[in-house]
């Protein structure tokens, strides 16, 4: 019966697949298809159930059961209705199967069961061998092609399904935020990156909610970009503004692309925003960099560009203060000058370092960018919070700026409240301190070369007036005695005329010398090289001193002269020729500078620890332009009243001088052109009067006789100096000698043995120090009195001379009368230490 029913199957299932075959291809097509296009749930749930070991054991149990009844089922089904209901179920188990060792499972006991039908199908004889044959060889290719599909398929699922793992894990790692929307453009999907980054709920955001994140100054852009990148299938590009969870409005790149179907329509719209918030501040940055170097290019006032900058630095970082400060370690202060503010109070003023704290101090001396960002939490500020609070100050940074290792600035940028400060800001506070510190280095220095070349050619132009001036002023002496040598040279010129020819010249040639007194001392001042001689002095006996040096002047121009001195005497410590000089400088200038019959005041007064001495007089006056530079030198206001009066513009600069050697200042005020003006100088005081020195001198033995000068050897490479000077001598009753050069000196000394010699220091063959040396290394020179007259007048010309050996040094043109007093004292055999230095 078995074996009937068996052949009947076969017979019947033999038939339709000989004469009208079932499209079993066709089928399994179908289910596998179905099986692969429902849904993807299926598999993941086959997954999970068999992933349990009790899934297993009743999974495989079920396969078994199904495989072998099915197997059954086939064998004794009746003849006719017998289907190939084993096979096309284990197509389907194989299909179904999620895993691949279950497929290979499947099909292995498929196989065997083929095999064995194989065998059970021997018996029938009807039908020829190689249907059997062919039937069964097909079904197992059939079994193993579909083992092989799905294994594939499988295979292929598990590596898209990676990559779609892959790419979202990279999603998520990442700071993208990735997006899907249908065809349309309307969010049908959530999205995790969207959410994370902008907190919208799925729900928040369907439809067209995402737009709620963007900044509302953007929407109509995103709308009319994402209408017309839907309408055209093209993709978007662009630059939007969106709200971060946590409130803050970041800048995102927003890339969408269609997903286009064959027919070209879009089937959705992948996108992404990527956030660029850090590069579009970088860029920012960057801007305002340039920005600030355009305004620090064309920048020329120092003090505007700070100005400047600290506004704009201030207004882009959103401060409330924004300022450079000035620091002066030495001193432990800093000072502001101007400050960027915002609703708060000016700070402009001097501070000490010591409020700030001493490590932020240090720090800043160290070149480090200082930054707190809560003054009441930061230990190095917590414990002056006082100083913070009082300017209003809850975070600042600073950024120094050194000079030769010095602090010398600093910018500083700060909050009211505690700020987060970035390395961002930091950075960019630090580039702004320091190309506006190289700007206003450069400023500066273009200012002091600017001045300096002003100074230069104002000293220039000073230098060709002075020229002029000198000339002028040398021209009139000259001129007169040009005049007064003419007219002595005729034969109709008398005796009262020759004296009055002679006073002339003696005046001509003492104004001559007092004009390169003058130049001499302005020179050695400004190589400071004027010596002072001080000691303890009364004021009002300079002062009366040189009254009575200035009335001969005085009295000349008719003017009448006030002299108030203090009850008590004024001391001071100071050099007495010095002193008298410039207020006798002062007199003669309120005289000079007078209309005839004129008034001056000259009054001494003590305040505290300095004496006042004032000048008033009541002539032409100074404007007021011309008070700033008086004491200039070479510098003359205009005084076309007084211009015959003559002058180099020398006495006020030697007066602001020598006061300001004394350790005092001079200041000159006027109310204006024809109303007079005042000088008032201020001298330190002694508060102690000084001690009187008592000497004793010692008797002079008077049986002691000084030797008696008779023999003179002058030596001058300028013949007409040495005849009229040996001229002069020799009417006193000297025997005089000349020598042109120190090499003719010396020898005309060895031979004539004289007891003083004059010598000139620049002759030529040898010069007046080579001629000395050489006299006192004779053993006749030793006791020679060498006494040096020269134009070179200056302190190391005198250091120099005594050095070689000279017992006095006169400057030329010297007085007659001094040399004879010379002269004079060594006959008596006084000391010429005290003229040594005379002339």
């Amino acid at each position: 019966m078995r074996c009937a029913l068996f052949h009947n199957s076969r017979l019947c299932y033999t038939t339709s697949f000989a004469k009208k075959p079932i499209n079993c291809s066709r089928f399994m097509h179908d289910d596998i298809s179905r099986s692969f296009s429902p849904a993807r749930a299926a598999p993941s749930r086959m997954s999970t159930f068999l992933s349990s070991g009790s899934g297993s054991t009743v999974y495989w149990l079920m396969i078994v059961v199904l495989l072998v009844g099915v197997f059954v089922a086939d064998l004794w089904s009746p003849l006719g209705v017998a289907m190939p209901t084993f096979y096309v179920a284990a197509l389907l188990l194989i299909v179904a199967l999620p895993g691949v060792r279950e497929k290979i499972l499947v099909a292995l006991a498929c196989t065997a069961l083929t095999i064995l039908d194989y065998s059970l199908s021997l018996a029938v004889t009807e039908i020829p061998a190689w249907i059997p044959i062919f039937n069964h060889l097909l079904t197992i290719a059939l079994i193993w092609i579909v083992v092989a599909l799905g294994v594939r398929h499988r295979r292929t699922e598990d590596a898209m399904r990676q990559s779609e793992e892959r790419f979202r894990a990279l999603v998520e790692a990442s700071s993208q935020i990735v997006w899907t929307a249908d065809g349309a453009g309307k969010i049908v999907e959530d999205s995790a990156s969207w959410r994370a980054f902008t907190g919208q709920t799925f729900e928040q955001r369907q439809g067209s909610g995402w737009l709620n994140a963007y900044h509302p100054n953007d929407h109509k852009r995103i709308q009319a970009h994402w209408e017309s990148a839907t309408a055209n299938k093209t993709p978007l590009e662009a630059q939007y503004r969106i709200r971060r969870h946590d409130g803050q409005w970041r800048w995102t790149w927003v890339r969408a692309v269609p997903l286009l179907a064959a027919n070209g329509s879009a089937r959705g719209w992948v996108g992404m925003n990527t956030d660029i918030t850090e590069r579009k501040q970088a860029e920012a940055d960057t801007l305002f960099l340039l920005d600030l170097s355009d305004c620090i290019r064309l920048a020329s006032d120092p003090d505007e560009l700070t100005w400047a900058v600290a506004v704009a630095v201030g207004e882009y970082l959103q401060t409330e203060r924004c300022s450079f400060v000035e620091t002066d370690p030495e001193s432990n202060r800093f000072s502001i000058h101007r400050d960027y503010r915002l609703h708060l109070p000016s700070l402009v003023g001097t501070y000490t370092l010591d409020a700030l704290g001493p490590n932020i101090v240090k720090e800043c001396k160290a070149g480090q960018n200082t930054v707190v960002f809560d003054t009441a939490r930061d230990e190095r500020t917590a414990q002056y919070m006082k100083n913070y609070r009082r300017i209003g100050v809850g975070a600042f940074a600073a950024a120094p700026l050194l000079h030769d290792g010095r602090l010398r600035s600093a910018l500083f940028v700060s909050t009211a409240e505690p700020r987060d400060w970035s390395e961002r800001d930091v950075a960019l506070i630090a580039a702004a301190a320091e190309r506006t510190w190289l700007a206003v280095e450069k400023l500066r220095l273009n200012t002091a070369l600017r001045q300096s070349e002003e100074a230069l050619r104002d000293a220039d132009r000073r230098k060709d007036e002075f020229l002029a001036t000198l000339a002028h002023e040398l021209r009139n002496p000259l001129a007169l005695i040009r005049n007064v040598v003419s007219l002595a040279q005729s034969s109709e010129f008398s005796e009262a005329e020759h004296r009055w020819g002679r006073d002339i010249i003696d005046k001509q040639v003492n104004y001559l010398t007092r004009l390169t007194d003058d130049l001499f001392d302005v020179s050695r001042i400004a190589q400071e090289k004027l010596g002072l001689h001080k000691e303890h002095l009364d004021l009002a006996e300079i002062i009366r001193i040189a009254v009575d040096s200035s009335r001969p002047f005085i009295d000349h121009r008719g003017h009448e002269i006030t002299v108030s001195l203090p009850p008590v005497p004024v001391y001071v410590n100071a050099d007495r020729v010095r002193l008298t000089q410039v207020f006798m400088n002062l007199i003669n200038n309120a005289a000079k500078y007078s209309p005839k019959a004129g008034q001056i005041e000259l009054s001494v007064a003590q305040q505290s620890d300095h004496a006042t001495v004032r000048v008033k007089d009541t002539g032409i006056g100074i404007a007021p332009e011309s008070l700033p530079r008086l004491f200039d030198l070479f510098y003359q206001a205009d005084r076309s009243f007084t211009r015959a009066e003559g002058g180099l513009g020398l006495g006020l600069t030697l007066v602001h001088r020598i006061i300001e050697m004394h350790g005092g200042n001079v200041r000159a005020h006027s109310p204006g052109i024809n109303q007079g003006s005042e000088f008032v100088v201020y001298l330190p005081v002694l508060h102690k009067p000084p001690q009187k020195e008592i000497s004793i001198e010692p008797d002079r033995d008077s049986s002691i006789t000084a030797p008696r000068v008779r023999r003179i050897l002058v030596a001058d490479d300028f013949p007409q100096s040495a005849e009229t000077l040996a001229q002069l001598l020799r009417q006193e009753g000297y025997d005089v000698q000349i020598a042109q050069d120190g090499l003719e000196a010396f020898e005309v000394a060895a031979r004539s043995r004289p007891d003083v010699v004059v010598l000139d220091l620049a002759m030529p063959t040898l010069n007046g120090y080579e001629a000395a040396r050489k006299i006192r290394e004779q053993h006749w020179g030793k006791d020679v009195v060498l006494i040096a007259l020269t134009g070179w007048g200056q302190q190391r010309d005198r250091h120099r001379t005594k050095e070689a050996g000279f017992d006095a040094h006169l400057t030329k043109p010297v007085r007659y009368e001094a040399i004879i007093e010379l002269l004079g004292n060594l006959e008596m055999g006084k000391s010429i230490d005290k003229i040594a230095s005379s002339g």
